[in-house]
């Protein structure tokens, strides 16, 4: 018995001994409840394609229930045209950014959504001893970016900021 992740698209081979992964290997999200829908496909190599007419895959697709969902072989296997679309804008959005990070829940790109600035009122540096220096100083800027999939939320340093980190490790290594 195998299923597909929903968040990344994988197979999930699973033991028939032990049961159902509960969470991915791969991206480790949850595989239970409303997010996961298990589709079993029967394969007869005796039977090709085509071999049966249309009304039967009709009748196949009664069976399984299938049907009450308005599916059809296009949908399931291409989604539908406004999951298309939103595919699509993603794609061209993610060919405009210059930094095109992975969601760290599920591994799918990440869109720049915008920036937040952190004041000095809402920051409060900590200083290592092995650097004597607070890393980052505040003002700032973070980068926060959004998953197209998941929808989890990453900041990132803002590019002007990470040299001025980078500086102060590299004096403390020289001292």
């Amino acid at each position: 018995m195998s299923q597909i992740c929903p968040w990344c698209d994988t197979e999930i081979v699973w033991d028939e001994v032990l049961g159902p992964e509960e969470e991915c290997p791969h991206c480790h999200n949850e595989l239970n409840a409303y997010r996961t829908l298990n589709v079993d496909i029967e394969h007869d190599p005796d039977k090709q394609h085509g071999d049966h007419d249309d009304h039967d895959h009709e009748e196949e697709s009664k069976e399984k229930g299938w049907s009450n969902f308005g599916w059809t072989e296009d949908a399931a296997l291409f989604g539908d045209e406004s999951s298309l679309q939103y595919q699509e804008g993603v794609d061209k959005v993610l060919h405009g950014q210059s930094e095109v990070p992975e969601c760290p829940q599920c591994r799918e790109y990440m869109l720049l959504a915008g920036t937040e600035t952190i004041g000095s009122n809402h920051f409060e540096p900590h200083v290592s001893e092995a650097l004597k220096a607070p890393v980052v100083t505040a003002p700032f800027r973070l980068d926060v970016y959004v998953c197209t999939s998941c929808f989890q939320v990453s900041k990132v340093l803002a590019e002007p900021h990470r040299e001025p980190l980078m500086e102060v490790v590299r004096r403390a290594q020289s001292e």
